[in-house]
């Protein structure tokens, strides 16, 4: 037999009997009273109202400064003076200030229609800085770090009979320096490599040089040459030896940004570099000389460029990675979902560059290998890259 319901607590919780008190019923309590209303708190105003107005003034200030500064024509003046302040926060406020303006004045030229990175006081300022702090031969890292910024800087600027010097300076290697200083050296490559790349675009456009891009494009865009330029596009011989000495450097992150640069260079002497550079025993400055010469219209690098997809298909020795130590277990795995895939892209696109220069030999040789790469590696967009590839060299067929 099924027992009422009972919609009330449990008599026991209310007591039984005589004890039971019926006033503590739920269905007889009073109803408790609600706190009384206070007016809020000044406190509570200034937390909901002051301070969400003080953010956005202060934001609205910050907007306002690096508008002022982009439209100032002397602003970069004082920036630049505080640049060379001993005071390191004026020092770093002044340098993000100097970024600012000169990315502004890319995209609009002040009133004047003058762009700060084309003035040569601009390039005579900053790279005063540079060479001054080289001079010092300071070994500090707040002094290191500040050469890095001047660097990088300079390769922004237009005033290549300014910059170029003192970036060659910035450029030689000194073994009584620390190893910091080569962040430095670094810096100044990818400078000269800025430079160098501006000029690359411009020299073959008007030579007529470049070649039509193919289908299997990434967003990222290069410029690739029919055959090398006539001209190099660095004229400077004092940078011209600095990157010949970086091709040999014992440091091989050197020299695969010389590489790189060379590539950028262009003309006989860079093709020569680019030859020499295969043969090196790092994967990374192998790679970027015969991307290198792809991208001058030379097939010299396909060999290289051949063995580093064929690197791709392969997976490692689960047993060799195991006997590694620690250090270089994470050096390995860096390499192989960072580094390897950036190989992997632009090989391909270099090939894909060369495709109406390879023999049918050549293109039965990397047929396969782009094939297994569409459809094993790990990595979408290596395997979205080979597959296009692959089609066309099939309706080459």
């Amino acid at each position: 037999m099924t027992e009422p319901a009972n919609d009330g607590p449990d008599s026991t919780s209310l007591g039984s009997g005589a004890n039971a008190n019926p006033a503590n019923s739920p269905m007889e309590r009073p109803l408790e009273e609600l706190p009384p209303v206070e007016p809020p708190s000044a406190g509570f105003i200034v937390q909901l109202f002051l301070i969400p107005a003080l953010i956005v003034a202060a934001v609205i200030g910050v907007w306002a400064l690096f508008g002022k500064l982009a439209e100032s024509e002397t602003d970069w003046q004082q920036l630049v003076t505080e640049l060379g302040s001993s005071n390191e926060h004026r020092r770093w406020r002044a340098a993000l200030g100097l970024a600012q303006v000169l990315r502004n004045q890319q995209i609009a030229p002040d009133k004047n229609g003058t762009v700060l990175a084309e003035e040569p006081a601009v390039a005579e300022a900053l790279t005063k800085l540079l060479k001054e702090s080289l001079e010092s031969k300071s070994t500090l890292d707040d002094d290191i770090k500040h050469q890095e910024f001047l660097a990088r800087t300079l390769g922004s600027l237009q005033a290549d009979d300014i910059v170029l010097p003192v970036l060659a300076e910035a450029m030689q290697p000194d073994p009584a320096e620390d190893s910091d200083r080569a962040d430095v050296r670094k810096s100044s490559l990818m400078s000269v490599a800025m430079i160098a790349g501006r000029h690359f675009e411009r020299q073959a456009q008007d030579a007529e040089l470049i070649t039509a891009s193919s289908e299997d494009d990434s967003a990222e865009e290069t410029v690739t040459l029919a055959k090398p330029l006539s001209t190099p596009t660095i004229a400077d011989e004092s940078v011209l030896k600095q990157l010949k000495l970086a091709a040999q450097d014992e440091e091989a992150s050197i020299r695969h940004l010389a590489a790189y640069t060379w590539a950028l260079v262009s003309g006989d002497e860079a093709i020569k570099q680019l030859e020499l550079m295969l043969l090196d025993a790092d994967e990374m400055t192998r790679a970027n000389a015969a991307i290198g010469l792809a991208r001058n219209g030379q097939t010299d690098g396909l060999p290289v460029l051949i063995e580093l997809l064929e690197l791709g298909t392969q997976e490692p020795d689960r047993s060799d990675f195991q006997n590694l130590t620690t250090e270089q277990q994470q050096e390995e795995l860096t390499k192989r979902q960072f580094e390897q895939p950036i190989i992997l892209a632009n090989s391909l696109r270099a090939i894909g560059s060369l495709e109406s220069l390879l023999t049918s030999e050549q293109r039965e040789q990397l047929k396969p290998i782009v094939e297994t790469l569409s459809s094993e590696h790990s990595a979408a967009n290596i395997r979205m890259q080979a597959g296009k590839l692959a089609k066309r060299f099939n309706a080459a067929e």
